[in-house]
């Protein structure tokens, strides 16, 4: 029988920091189990069992224990009666002499693998007992059942997710046989569950646990290889002051600076030109202006009186601009030009 949990290896595989089977309590270190004993041929081979169901007291490394442990057992007296619980300073725990989980067998560890006739056998004795629905079908016939799917590499954890999942992950359909069903009906049960994870040439799908580490291997190596290749690059890179690609990023820089200077230049270039030419027009409306104000301002063509001297031009601009200011609207203007024009 394996040792309680030493605390100073893995608990879920009793392996120590070495990789090897833990010395103190791994199932294959225990010293009262003995490996499997050639076949005497007396039982049926694979099984280990004689005609009426008992284990080889011969050849079966199991034979010493118990046939059926999980045996509705006379109550023994010294527990509950109900529910064969012990109640005492020490807390409530199962009576071990009638109870049918009292004596738990070697716990096998549920992800590792089991390897040869006598570690199969301890694993399907721990399903049995941590799960009610094979514990109907006995361990000698389970090992009988999971021994090529041991020998695939698959872990009691496996083959519990195999019987409750398919490949894909769903969750496999049909009735599920209770504690209490035949033997023969537990046995159908597993090998229709499992037969879903055969491939086209009738063997084991690898086991999830399989699956998940080597993914996780392949993300790893994803992982290793790409930093690698960036430790690579950073190893041959030339620096950016004489890379090549840095000369022609600044000389693109510059390129883009000078087309940009010249678009400035020939836009305040057109705006210049716009701004000379509305004061060109402005000016030339002024002048028009001015021309029409000069004219308004000259009197009635008269005939002068003798020996009076005719004003020029010059002095009669002088003579309106140095008049009294006058406000003249643009109607008046429109109205002289009319008169005028008669």
């Amino acid at each position: 029988m394996s040792s309680p949990w030493c605390g100073a290896c893995d608990p879920h595989t009793r392996v120590d920091p070495e990789g090897q089977p833990c010395g103190a309590c791994h199932p294959s270190a225990a010293g009262p189990v003995e490996d499997a004993r050639r076949w005497c041929g007396e039982c049926h081979r694979r099984t280990r069992l004689t005609a009426d169901g008992r284990r080889c007291q011969r050849c079966n490394p199991l034979a010493a224990l118990d046939d059926d442990p999980y045996r509705r057992r006379t109550w023994c007296g010294r527990c509950d009666q109900r529910d064969r619980m012990v109640r005492d300073a020490d807390g409530v725990r199962k009576c071990r002499a009638c109870h049918p989980l009292g004596r738990p067998p070697a716990q096998w560890p549920m992800h590792d693998v089991p390897d040869g006739y006598t570690e199969q056998l301890m694993a399907c004795e721990w399903l049995c007992y941590v799960s009610p629905t094979l514990r109907r079908a006995g361990s000698d016939r389970l090992r009988v059942l999971l021994q090529l799917w041991f020998e695939a590499g698959w872990t009691p954890r496996d083959v519990l997710y195999a019987l409750d999942h398919v490949p894909t992950g769903e969750i496999q359909a049909g009735e599920i046989p209770t504690a209490a069903a035949d033997p023969k009906m537990t046995e159908a049960y597993v090998k229709r569950r499992l037969r879903a994870w055969l491939d086209g040439d009738d063997g084991p799908l690898p086991p999830v646990n399989r699956q998940i580490a080597d993914n996780r291997r392949k993300v790893v190596a994803a992982q290793e290889a790409a930093r690698e290749e960036w430790l690579r690059r950073t190893r041959v890179a030339v620096p950016p002051a004489l890379s090549r690609g840095a000369a022609q990023a600044r000389q693109v820089a510059r390129d883009a600076a000078e087309r940009n200077r010249r678009r400035r230049r020939a836009a305040d270039d057109r705006e210049l030109l716009r701004r000379a030419e509305e004061l060109t027009a402005a000016q030339e409306q002024s002048a028009k202006w001015r021309e029409l104000l000069i004219r308004e301002a000259l009197p009635h063509a008269e005939d002068p009186p003798p020996g009076a001297v005719t004003p020029t031009r010059d002095d009669r601009l002088r003579a309106a601009l140095s008049a009294p200011t006058q406000m003249i609207s643009l109607p008046t203007i429109g109205e002289s030009l009319r008169t005028r024009r008669r």
